[in-house]
């Protein structure tokens, strides 16, 4: 797929490995063309995300049931009509492939499923939502604010009132019982007697041979008539906005081991046809 096929407006997830965690953003498409594609600033903090050179970002566009994924992408800060965008560079066509198809680990094991909420709001939360909030900051002749009022040597402080983000003080936070199901390189599945929406977020740890697994994921799909585990109600098939690289690492070893156990036992079962041809001569 190309890049200059897709239509303003249109969703993209930003997929970035960095200090042994994979992030999940999401934004919206401003401008499109061969090579570039430039991305609603996608604010962290109320600031716009830092792209770092050594990130490795991956861009995913999703068509219904279709996936597409650019790799090996470079991201930077600029400006559009005097906006502020984040813009993507590729080097090669999207590729496809199938979110379902991905390999999936069965964990079948009792997890918390933790998240924040605002008292009267329905929206739960994998961080602590922020408010801004004012205050009076001590600031240098350049306007350089300062950790205490005697930190300039000069003399000249200044006192100004200045926003920072903080964690909203209403903001509860919540745990509940749930069960994983799978996991597989892109979401999770799991139970709970918990009714949830879709675009709810929440954090997880999930137990494994590699010890607990993090994970913060955003439920896509409610199922309200499971099968398969009568204990629960509901079943939710989420996608990780944030995974450990061990989770990654985790499920790429279990599918090696899993293929090389079949290859195992085709060779097992080929000489035992071997061995019998052998013994009908």
């Amino acid at each position: 797929m190309l890049l200059e096929n897709i239509a303003l407006g249109k969703t993209m997830e930003i997929y970035v490995d960095r200090d042994g965690y994979r992030y999940r953003l999401v934004s919206k498409v401003e401008k499109t063309g061969v090579k570039k594609i430039c991305l609603t600033a996608i604010m962290a903090g109320g600031r716009a995300f830092k792209f770092r050179p050594e990130d490795k970002i991956r861009l995913v566009y999703r068509s219904e049931d279709q996936m597409w994924e650019w790799l090996n992408v470079k991201a930077g800060l600029a400006k559009l009509d005097d906006e502020p965008v984040h813009y993507f560079e590729i080097v090669n066509k999207g590729q496809s492939f199938n979110r379902r198809q991905a390999y999936r680990v069965n964990i079948d094991a009792d997890v918390e499923i933790g998240f924040y909420q605002v008292p009267g709001n329905r929206q739960r939360l994998s961080y602590v939502p922020l408010v801004k909030e004012e205050y009076e900051a001590f600031v240098d002749g350049n306007g350089v604010e300062l950790e205490r009022e005697e930190d300039d040597r000069s003399g000249k402080v200044f006192i100004e009132k200045r926003l920072r983000m903080v964690p909203m003080k209403e903001a509860e936070e919540r745990k509940i019982r749930g069960f994983v199901h799978d996991i597989s390189e892109t979401g999770m599945g799991f139970y709970s007697n918990e009714l949830l929406e879709i675009e709810n977020s929440f954090y997880t740890r999930i137990p494994s041979d590699y010890g607990p697994l993090q994970a913060r994921c955003s439920i896509v799909r409610v199922d309200d008539h499971p099968k398969g585990n009568r204990r629960f109600r509901y079943y939710y098939g989420c996608i990780y906005e944030e995974s450990d690289q061990k989770l990654i690492r985790y499920i790429y070893d279990v599918q090696r081991r899993q293929i090389q156990k079949q290859r195992d036992r085709r060779e097992f079962e080929a000489s035992v046809r071997e061995i019998r041809r052998e013994r009908n001569k």
